[in-house]
């Protein structure tokens, strides 16, 4: 039963077993020594075992530190990455420092002052050529700086003896500084300016020299009038429009004429319009108002986006009161400001212009809050520019009496010679006509007309189309019509002021055929001034002529929509047409533009008693008692409040 037992279970090793010999010999040899070759067999495959596992472990051992090896050349990988992104940054670093440098250079165009010559013994007491390089260059740029110019921003300077940062460039033994003045005397248009200073017969000899124009020499005893006197020369040479500036600023006409009219004749448009700005600057600051209306109009023609050119403009149309234009050219000149030669301007002046241009055209529109917010924010960007005088009118406009006076309190009643100050006479004169004291008007134009005529040729214009229309309206409202109409028939057909004054002559004098003439004349020219029809449609509220006063009303509202005037008397002439319903929306609408008016609080108390509301009268009532009010208004007030409890 063994060998049928043994058979199948061969027959199955020959088929699956590992090794048939070994099987054929286990099946002849005895069976110790079947036990013993089995036993070396299992000794040897587990040899051949543990054989494998060492390798094994060994090909672990190696793949770990293959990975380790890879990840380490992955690190030195990007090591080598960062270092090479680094040192192309350093490059283009360089690179964009360089380009910089070189851009730099050929947009340069500043003054360099190096130093100048001195004798030995000036010399030794201090005066070195640096010293003196320093001391002219000091003096022209306080000059530069306290000139207020509307015309040529001050240029840059820098004196050529000034130490400057050194910072080696490898390997080359050149500075950054070195190679930057390199670059900029090579690729830019530096001018330098050079001097001497030598003794003369009478004194000393002080000679400039501006780039490689003929030295101009300054002799004397006196060195500091010396450096004074080539500082101005320096100036003259380097900005000459603001150097023409400045001499007008300091009374020089004569000089400033002599320095600007040549500059008319030369070079491009752009830069001829400037010099006509300038010229028309200072004939406006003259007085000859027709004057500088040619020569700002040139400006306009040969450089129409230059807002220095377009403001002169505008002030001279403005002196000789044609009010339409006046307001045009304001808008116009507002945006210029942010044009692409702005940049030729000082910058206080590119910052204030536009807010200036448009409190005039706000002023021009009725809209004196509006202006007054445009004059702070003005004034905010040019500290130097005082324009309080411009903000207490306004506010005098806007019927706020007391923070005119609280504004003209401020101010000096005297000029530093002892004279009238002419912004102080001309806030008490809209003070006064607004609170109807015309007795004080009077007196306010007539200071004015004293400050005009001490001014001779200067003043001659003002009393032309500024001053004497008020005179005549303070002569004719207190009641001297004869006085009056002398006064307005100096003045001229083309001036609006003047003609509208001559229209409230007329209706004063009974002639209402001759005062809806005048009126009609500014009104068909001005389809943006609201004036004219104001005052118009006011006169005939007074005659008792309340359609047509609204019709005048309701034009005035449509040109002017933010002034109060026409839509207060709009209000007064529905009430006087039993529609005190409908005059309560006028008074609203008037009070957002005139908030401290008591006329207008006034009013509206009664307009609103007569709609059935006492108890909101009553807050009117209080409101105007506590507001400025016309001597006839506070006697209304008084009477009504007797009367009504």
């Amino acid at each position: 039963m063994a060998d049928e037992n043994e058979e199948p279970w061969l027959s199955r090793a020959g088929a699956t077993g590992p090794d048939n010999a070994a099987f054929a010999v286990l099946g002849a040899a005895s069976r110790d020594k079947a036990d013993a070759f089995l036993a070396r067999q299992t000794e040897l495959s587990e040899l051949q075992m543990e054989n494998l596992r060492l390798e094994n472990r060994k090909l672990h051992a190696g793949h770990a530190f293959e990975l380790s090896h890879i990840r380490f050349r992955r690190f030195s990988d990007y090591a080598k990455f960062s270092l090479e992104v680094a040192g192309f940054l350093v490059v283009v670093l360089v690179v964009c420092g360089l380009v910089t440098m070189v851009w730099t250079a050929t947009r340069d165009h500043d003054l360099v002052v190096d130093a100048f010559s001195v004798p030995p013994d000036i010399a030794q007491r201090g005066m070195t050529g640096a010293v003196l390089a320093g001391r002219v260059l000091d003096s022209f740029g306080a000059m530069e700086n306290g000139t207020i110019a509307t015309t040529q921003a001050a240029n840059s300077y820098r004196s050529g003896g000034a130490q400057e940062l050194r910072v080696e460039i490898p390997e080359t033994g050149i500075s950054i500084g070195e190679l930057n003045r390199f670059m900029r005397e090579w690729l830019g248009h530096e001018t330098h300016v050079s001097g001497d200073l030598v003794h003369a017969a009478k004194g000393l000899s002080l000679t400039l020299r501006y780039g490689g124009a003929p030295g101009t020499s300054t002799n004397g005893g006196d060195l500091d009038e010396l450096i004074q006197k080539s500082a101005e020369h320096l100036f003259a040479a380097s900005t000459p429009l603001r150097y023409g500036e400045y001499l007008m600023q300091h009374d020089r006409t004569v000089e400033a004429l002599a320095a600007i009219i040549p500059l008319t004749v030369v070079g491009s448009d752009k830069e001829r319009a400037l010099a006509y700005a300038d010229w028309a600057q200072l004939l406006l600051t003259e007085g000859d108002y027709l004057g500088g209306l040619e020569k700002s109009r040139e400006a306009v023609r040969l450089d129409p986006q230059n807002p220095t050119a377009m403001g002169w403009l505008q002030a001279a149309e403005g002196h000789l009161g044609h009010e339409e234009a006046s307001w045009v050219e304001a808008r116009a000149d507002v945006p210029l400001w942010n044009g692409p030669d702005s940049g030729q301007f000082d910058p206080a002046l590119v910052a204030g212009g536009p807010h200036a241009f448009a409190a005039y055209a706000d002023e021009l529109n009725g809209d004196f809050l509006s202006a007054i917010g445009e004059y702070v924010q003005a004034a905010d960007a040019e500290p130097g520019w005082d324009n309080s005088n411009y903000r207490a009118v306004d506010l005098a406009e806007a019927h706020d009496i007391s923070r005119a006076r609280m504004l003209l309190d401020t101010m000096p009643a005297k000029t530093q010679d002892g004279r009238d100050s002419l912004s102080s006479v001309l806030i008490r004169y809209y003070i006064a006509r607004e609170r109807c004291d015309w007795k004080s008007a009077l007196t306010a134009g007539q200071a004015e007309e004293a400050i005009d005529r001490a001014d001779g040729h200067r003043g001659t214009s003002r009393l032309l189309s500024l001053t004497w229309p008020r005179v005549a309206y303070a002569e004719a409202m207190g009641g001297q019509l004869a006085r009056a109409r002398d006064v307005i028939s100096k003045t001229s057909p083309d001036c609006d002021e003047c003609i509208r004054t001559r229209a409230r002559i007329s209706a004063l004098s009974g002639d209402f055929a001759g005062m809806a003439r005048e009126f009609a004349i500014v009104a068909d020219r001005s389809p943006h001034i609201p004036f004219a029809d104001t005052d118009w449609g006011g006169l005939l509220l007074r005659k008792g002529d309340y359609n047509s006063a609204i019709a005048k009303f309701e034009i005035a509202h449509e040109k002017g929509p933010h002034f109060a005037d026409p839509l207060e008397m709009w209000g007064e002439a529905l009430m006087q047409e039993n529609r005190s319903d409908l005059a309560l929306a006028k008074f609203e609408e008037a009070d957002k533009y005139a908030p401290n008016w008591g006329r207008l609080h006034l009013e509206w108390g009664r307009a609103l008693f007569y709609a059935g509301k006492p108890e909101e009268a009553r807050k009117q009532f209080a409101t105007a008692a506590s507001l400025d009010l016309s001597s006839t208004d506070k006697a209304d007030l008084n009477k009504w409040s007797r009367s009504h409890g």
